[in-house]
Order: C-alpha cells, then structure tokens, then sequence
C-alpha cells in the first residue's frame, strides 16, 4: 500500500474516533437533559394542583366575602401570614392577608367541627344543611362549602370518599384532636 493510502486510512479512523465520541457525548447530553425535563415536569404538575387548589380557596372566599356584611370601623382588619410549601417542599411565606378577628367562627371552622362530631361521612349538601340550621345569621351556600370541602382534602384535614356519582366527606381529625386513620 502507498503512503498515501495509509495516510488516508488513518485520517479515516480518527474522522470515524472522533465522530464516535460526538455520538456518546451527544447521546449522553440527551439522556441529561431529558431527566432534568422529567423533573421539571413533574414541578410543573405539582405547580398546576397547587394553582387549583389555590383557584378553589380564592373564589370560595371571595364568595363566602361577598354574602358577609361590610366591615364596620370597629372591626379593623388585622394582617396574618401564612406559609405553604413550594413544589420542593420548600416553605414559602404568601403574601399577607387580611382577616378580621372576631368571636365569629370561619366556616373552616365550622366545617371541621361539624364533621369532627359525626361519626359517618356526609354529603355536602348535609354540611350546609346543618350549619345553615346552627348558624342563622349566616348565609351559608353549598358551593362555598363544597369549596371549602375540597381545600381542606387537599390540606389533607378532611378526607373525601365516593360512592358511584355522590360524593361524601368526614374529618380525619375526631374531637378529641387525635387524627383518624384510613
């Protein structure tokens, strides 16, 4: 063989190295990238519960706001923070939000003591029911406590269980404050 041709071998066969190794390089890169789209894809998911969920609460206060009279002087809003965990588990402070303190229970309130003192799982519509009838002064509509209903499952407070197209709810927390199990 000719010089030439052994030269042209050999350029060959580091031509055929070289490309090799952009191919492993190249398909190492793609399996990286890919775990860190799966990870970012799952905190986007669990980014899209949290603004349900958070969708849920809001409009559930802004309606249970609405039905309740307009604050007087007397009762000046005080500002409480709240934190909730981030899609790492991280916990992150929220904004400040207003409340009003007053011997008025909130209807979380009410909600987790009505379903801490039964002992079988009720529908929403029996929720309303009975603190409408306890609560008179209050206009207490299903929707707000169905809302309410659903922000406490996700709080894990509440525990939710269907049956064919019913749906029922009981408190995994019984009056003596020691939580249920199941």
């Amino acid at each position: 063989m000719s010089d030439t041709a052994v030269q042209t071998d050999d350029v060959a066969l580091q031509y055929v190295a070289r490309v090799d190794q952009d191919l492993a390089d190249n398909a190492e890169e793609q399996e990286r990238i890919g775990r860190e789209i799966e990870a970012m894809q799952q905190r986007l998911n669990t980014l899209r519960r949290n603004r349900t969920v958070l969708m849920g609460v809001r409009s559930a206060l802004l309606r249970e706001s609405e039905a309740e009279p307009a604050q007087t002087a007397s009762s000046a809003p005080t500002v409480e923070v709240t934190n909730v965990e981030d899609a790492s588990g991280q916990p992150v402070t929220q904004a400040p939000r207003e409340s009003t303190k007053s011997s008025k229970p909130t209807l979380v309130d009410l909600v987790c003591s009505y379903l801490s003192g039964q002992s079988e799982p009720r529908a929403a519509g029996e929720v309303t029911e009975d603190i409408a009838k306890k609560h008179p002064d209050r206009q207490v509509k299903i929707t707000v406590v169905r809302a309410t209903l659903e922000s406490l499952v996700a709080q894990g407070r509440v525990r939710r269980n269907r049956q064919g197209r019913s749906v029922f709810y009981s408190s995994t927390t019984p009056l003596n404050g020691t939580p249920s199990t199941g």
